[in-house]
């Protein structure tokens, strides 16, 4: 079992971050972790490399992403602004050259079944809607499907941080186990 985490978040020590540590210490086998900001993932420079050739001309971290050699994915973010944070939203254009080979080359990318898990906190009092699109959207370009009933929210966070909420931590044990199993 091999599980990519899409960690959305500036912060070392915060919520998300302390959500995802209790989440891998709940995962069996291997597990990557990927991070929007502090990975090297360079955003799509629309140079169209990929509407004529297989792949992506930048040669970064994405490359984990791309490898699609893992059988759960998750995404783990702060909500900003009703969505997920930029460098995240970022990374998701990168997805491009998955579109460019149905669109222009003619073919379709065969990308393994996986199953997926999103994990968002937040503060203030606004909506989680917009970020579980963007996430679900994330999801269907690497192929992971139903994600709806494996949400952990935490987003009380300037009243009752990650750590104390227990109705979050209760999900993230409930989402473990469904990863774990194949």
């Amino acid at each position: 079992m091999k599980t990519i985490i899409l960690n959305g978040s500036p912060r070392l020590s915060g919520d998300t971050a302390f959500l995802i540590s209790a989440l891998k210490e709940r995962l069996e086998g291997e597990v990557i972790e990927v991070s929007a900001y502090r990975d090297k993932i360079e955003p799509c420079k629309d140079c169209r490399y990929c509407w004529k050739n297989p792949g992506c001309a930048v040669q970064d971290d994405m490359q984990k992403i791309y490898a699609d050699d893992y059988d759960n994915v998750v995404i783990a973010s702060p909500v900003h602004m009703f969505n997920l944070p930029g460098p995240l939203l970022s990374l998701a254009g990168r997805f491009q050259p998955y579109y460019a080979a149905k669109r222009f080359l003619r073919r379709e990318i065969e990308l393994r079944p996986k199953k997926a898990a999103l994990i968002l906190v937040g503060g203030g009092g606004g909506s989680p809607e917009g970020a579980i699109r963007s996430a679900g959207l994330i999801f269907w370009q690497m192929n992971a499907h139903d994600f709806l009933p494996d949400m952990v929210l935490s987003l009380g966070t300037d009243e009752i941080p990650a750590r104390e909420d227990a109705r979050a931590l209760c999900r993230l044990t409930e989402v473990a186990r469904r990863l774990n199993h194949a």
